[in-house]
C-alpha cells in the first residue's frame, strides 16, 4: 500500500498541494466541503438511525417472539417487527421519490447546487424534530419519510457539488470524502445508540436530536455566502448560464483555489478552446500510456486510487480537457436506452449491478443487526452492531487501492464480494438456527465487510462506465430509482419473509439469509458472464 493513497484524507492533504508545496485551495475551500458533506453524514445517520434502538422501540427482550412486542420491558412507542420494519423502510421510500424527482424540480425552479443542500437541511431538521418528540407509530414513520426525502436529495447533489467545487487535480480525492461521511455518518448513529441513550424510554431521543442539531447548523451556514457558494460549473453551464453567471464562477473559483491552480485551470482552458487539444477519440489501449488523450481517459482510475503516478500528466490538466471540450449529451428517453444496441448492453449491467447492491441483504444487517443478533447474543448485540460500522469505515479504502483494472479490477472487486456475502449469509443462517452465537457475529460482519469491498462502491463508480457519454445522465437516473426501490423493498419485506421463512429454521429466523445467499450467488454468476470493463467515448 503506497503512503499516498493509505487514506482518503492522507490522499486529499497530498493532492492539495503544488509541487513547490503551496496550497491549491483556501480555508473557505474547507469549509465549504465541510458544509456539503453534512448531507452525506446525515445520509448514513439516517440508514443506521433506528436500528440499536430497535429493543426500546419495540419493547423486545432476547427471547420474545419474532414479532410480538414485549410487555414486560419499559419501552416508550409500542410496535411489533413489522411495524417497526415499515418504519424503518419509509426512509427508503422518501429518498426514492426526492431522488427520482429532484433532475426535473431542479431544472424546473433552477435551484442550483447551494439551494438543493439548503432544502436537503430543511428536510433534515424538521425530519429530526419530528422523529425526536414522536409519540407513535404515525408520527414516527412520517418522521422517517421526511429524512428520506433529504437523503435522496444529499445521495444524487453532494457528489456532483464535491466534483464541482474542487480543483481538477483534487477530485478523487475530495470526492471519497462522500462515501466517507457516509460511513461516519452510519457509525455515529451506530455508537449513539449502543450507549445508555439507546437503553433508556426517553433518552433514546436525544439520538434524532443530533440529527436535527446539525442539520440545523447546515441550514443556518447556507445562509453564509462566503461559506455556502453555487457550484461554478452549474452557473457556466445548463440552467445556472446567465448573464454575468461567468464572472461570478470565476470569483467563487478565486474565493476557493489557490493563484496557481486559478492560472494552471485558465490556461488549459484557454488551450483546449483554441484548439491546442482534443478529448476522447482513442479507446484505452495496451502497453504504457502517452498522451494527454490516454491520460483523460484513465481519469477514473486514478481519482478513485487517490495518487499521482509518476511520469505522467497531471490530473488537473486532464480533467481541464474534459470540463472545456467534453462531447454534449444528447436528450434521451427512457425507451431509447432499450433500442439502441450500442446503449442496451451497458444499461442492463446498470440494471444488474443496482439491484445485485440491495438484494445482497446488505441493508438489512444494517437496519436491524441490533434485533437480529438478539436472538442469539442478546448481552453484545448492540456492540455488534458498532463493529459493524467500524468495519464498514475501514473497508471502505481497500477499493480506492485495489479497483483499478491494472491490480483487481472492477469485475473481480464485485465477484469477490458476491460471493463473500453468499457464504457470509449461508453460515449466518445456519449460526442463528442451530444457535452459534460466536459463528452468528462474525459472519454479520463478514457480510458488511464484504459488501464493502465490492458491491457497495463499485456498483457507483462503473454507472458512467457502462454506457457513451450521450445516455450517462438516463442511466444514472435509472439505477439511482432502482436502487431506491430494491433499498425500500428490502427494508419493508425483510421481517415479513423472515416470518415466512422461520418455520424452515424451528422459528429462529435466519433462514431469511439463505434467500439472500442464493441472490449474491446469482449476482455473482450474471457478473461474471456479463461484465465487460469499458471507458465509454463518444
Amino acid at each position: 500500500m503506497t503512503s499516498s493513497a493509505s487514506t482518503p484524507i492522507h490522499a486529499a492533504s497530498q493532492t492539495s498541494s503544488t509541487t513547490t508545496g503551496r496550497p491549491r485551495t483556501t480555508r473557505i475551500f474547507t469549509l465549504s466541503v465541510l458544509w456539503i458533506i453534512i448531507s452525506a453524514f446525515e445520509y448514513g445517520y439516517g440508514i443506521s438511525e433506528l436500528n440499536p434502538l430497535q429493543p426500546i422501540l419495540t419493547c423486545q427482550t432476547g427471547g420474545d417472539p419474532l414479532d410480538s412486542p414485549s410487555t414486560t420491558k419499559s419501552c416508550s412507542i409500542r410496535m411489533t417487527e413489522s411495524e417497526f420494519g415499515l418504519v424503518t423502510s419509509l426512509f427508503t421510500l422518501g429518498g426514492l421519490i426526492s431522488s427520482f424527482a429532484l433532475p426535473a424540480v431542479s431544472a424546473r425552479l433552477g435551484l442550483g447546487r447551494r439551494l438543493s443542500i439548503r432544502y436537503s437541511a430543511l428536510l433534515n431538521v424538521l425530519g429530526g424534530l419530528m422523529l425526536a418528540s414522536a409519540q407513535g407509530i404515525f408520527s414516527l414513520g412520517t418522521a422517517r419519510f421526511v429524512q428520506g426525502l433529504a437523503s435522496g436529495v444529499g445521495v444524487v447533489i453532494v457528489p456532483i457539488y464535491l466534483s464541482e467545487l474542487a480543483p481538477t487535480s483534487m477530485r478523487g480525492s475530495i470526492g471519497v470524502l462522500n462515501q466517507l461521511s457516509i460511513v461516519l455518518g452510519i457509525f455515529t448513529a451506530q455508537a449513539l445508540g449502543a450507549s445508555r441513550l439507546g437503553e433508556s424510554p426517553t433518552e433514546w431521543r436525544w439520538v434524532p436530536t443530533v440529527a436535527f442539531l446539525l442539520a440545523m447548523v447546515q441550514l443556518v451556514v447556507s445562509f453564509w455566502s462566503s461559506v455556502a457558494v453555487e457550484s461554478p460549473r452549474w452557473l457556466e453551464e445548463g440552467e445556472g448560464k446567465a448573464k454575468g453567471s461567468t464572472n461570478e464562477a470565476r470569483r467563487i473559483r478565486s474565493l476557493l483555489w489557490s493563484r496557481e491552480e486559478l492560472e494552471e485551470y485558465q490556461n488549459y482552458s484557454a488551450r483546449f478552446q483554441d484548439g491546442g487539444g482534443s478529448v476522447g477519440g482513442t479507446r484505452r489501449g495496451g502497453g504504457e500510456r502517452e498522451g494527454d488523450e490516454e491520460d483523460i481517459l484513465d481519469e477514473r482510475e486514478r481519482l478513485l486510487e487517490g495518487e499521482r503516478e509518476s511520469g505522467e500528466i497531471g490530473e488537473g490538466n486532464q480533467q481541464s480537457a474534459m470540463d472545456v471540450d467534453r462531447p454534449i449529451e444528447v436528450e434521451m428517453g427512457l425507451k431509447d436506452l432499450f433500442k439502441d444496441d450500442e446503449i442496451r448492453p451497458g444499461v442492463l449491467m446498470v440494471i444488474l449491478t443496482q439491484l445485485a447492491q440491495q438484494f445482497s441483504g446488505v441493508n438489512s444487517v444494517l437496519f436491524y443487526s441490533t434485533g437480529i443478533m438478539s436472538t442469539v447474543l442478546p448481552s453484545l448485540a448492540s456492540s455488534i452492531g458498532l463493529v459493524i460500522t467500524v468495519i464498514n469505515i475501514l473497508m471502505t479504502f481497500p477499493p480506492i487501492l485495489l479497483i483499478s483494472e491494472s491490480r483487481m479490477g472492477r469485475k473481480k472487486l464485485m465477484m469477490a464480494s458476491s460471493l463473500g456475502m453468499c457464504l457470509s449469509c449461508l453460515l449466518l443462517g445456519l449460526g442463528i438456527m442451530y444457535d452459534w452465537p460466536i459463528v452468528s457475529a462474525i459472519c454479520i460482519v463478514l457480510v458488511v465487510a464484504s459488501f464493502s469491498i465490492g458491491l457497495g462502491p463499485v456498483p457507483f463508480v462503473i454507472l458512467p462506465e457502462l454506457v457513451p457519454l450521450r445516455a450517462v445522465s438516463k442511466a444514472t437516473s435509472l439505477g439511482l430509482t432502482l436502487n431506491w426501490t430494491a433499498n425500500t423493498l428490502v427494508g419493508t419485506l425483510f421481517h415479513p419473509i423472515r416470518n415466512l421463512l422461520s418455520h424452515l429454521d424451528n422459528g429462529k429466523g435466519g433462514a431469511v439469509f439463505w434467500l439472500f445467499a442464493f441472490l449474491n450467488l446469482v449476482s455473482f454468476t450474471l457478473i461474471g458472464l456479463f461484465y465487460r470493463f469499458r471507458l465509454p467515448v463518444d
